[in-house]
C-alpha cells in the first residue's frame, strides 16, 4: 500500500479520487466485521459523497 500512496503525488484527481474509494471499500467489510456499525456507514456516506464526483451535497445540520 505504501507504494500505491507514493506514487500518489505523480497522480491526476481522477486517479486519487479513485484509489481513495478503493481504500475505503477495503476498510468498510474490517468495520463490518468488527460490529463497528457506525463507522461503517459514515465511511460509506463518504464512499457515496466521494463517487458523486465532486457534486456538492449539503444536508441539514452539516457544516
Amino acid at each position: 500500500m505504501i507504494e500505491r500512496i507514493e506514487d500518489l503525488s505523480k497522480a491526476d484527481q481522477t486517479t486519487r479520487r479513485a484509489l481513495a474509494i478503493v481504500l475505503m471499500r477495503e476498510v468498510l467489510p474490517l468495520l463490518d466485521m468488527l460490529g463497528e456499525n457506525i463507522a461503517a456507514g459514515h465511511l460509506q456516506l463518504a464512499i457515496d459523497t466521494v463517487m458523486r464526483d465532486g457534486e456538492s451535497v449539503h444536508t441539514e445540520g452539516s457544516c
